[in-house]
């Protein structure tokens, strides 16, 4: 059950971040706050698509302010205090107090080329085991970064944690298939399950270092597809040291 759960506060942690970077992209992106209608009209719906009804029509002249941005819409009030979502076709037009017409840029790859991190969740085979792991990362350079992951490994008759901090080379960063390679140390802690009834040996926390590689695939505003191999050693206190294979995929969005 602890490891379910730890894996569970992994996908809880990763999707609350990327909520806050999505819900907060309308201020993010400089768009005003006050916008005046050009359009005609703009249909004001209850939620953020085309499935939820109209509820209310906002005329040209009036005054809305825009307070969050969802992908391609954006939730708004209007000076009678009515609020709902209006979709992007329909507020291209809309002018600021200068009456100048509004920017509303959407994430681009220009802006994935110039990021300062990413964050993410990863699944995949660690020794013949299951691994879900979230990581955080940092952009030093154009092409390195750094990166910390956390993982849950379930196995048969082991349940691991594994925590590595990982120095990445991306030799190609403007690639939108983008491949790159990484260096990495971290602690792999090893619980044996009540239902090992055939091994007598004990809990395990040993050091890893190893290597591997993968791609980063941008495919969609802010998001990434990424497929990694790494090769560790896990270096043990008896000398009789063990290499571990793992194969991942996962999603990653970009700040």
């Amino acid at each position: 059950m602890q490891p379910i759960l730890s894996s569970l506060r992994l996908f809880l942690a990763f999707f609350v971040i990327c909520s806050c970077l999505l819900f907060n992209q309308a201020r993010a992106e400089g768009i005003a706050a006050a916008t005046k209608i050009a359009d005609p009209y703009i249909d004001v719906r209850t939620g953020p698509g085309r499935g939820y009804p109209i509820f209310y029509v906002s005329e040209r002249g009036d005054w809305i302010e825009i307070i969050i941005r969802k992908t391609d819409w954006f939730k708004i009030k209007t000076p009678r205090g009515v609020e709902g979502w209006v979709h992007k076709r329909q507020l291209i037009r809309t002018l600021n107090s200068q009456d100048d017409v509004v920017e509303l840029k959407d994430p681009s790859f220009d802006d994935f080329s110039s990021r300062i991190g990413e964050v993410g969740v990863m699944a995949g085979d660690y020794a013949g085991g299951t691994i879900v792991s979230a990581f955080v990362g940092k952009s030093l350079t154009e092409n390195l970064s750094l990166e910390l992951e956390a993982g849950t490994v379930i196995g048969d008759e082991f349940t691991s944690t594994v925590y590595s901090l990982s120095v990445l080379n991306q030799p190609f960063p403007l690639w939108k298939v983008s491949p790159y390679a990484l260096l990495a140390v971290g602690e792999l802690t090893v619980e044996k399950k009540d239902t090992a009834i055939n091994d007598d040996s004990g809990d395990e926390k040993d050091k890893l270092v190893g290597v591997g590689g993968g791609v980063k695939i941008h495919f969609s505003r802010q998001f990434m597809l990424r497929v990694e191999y790494r090769n560790s050693v896990r270096l043990t206190d008896n000398e009789s040291n063990r290499e571990i294979e793992e194969w991942k995929a996962g999603l990653a969005v970009f700040f």
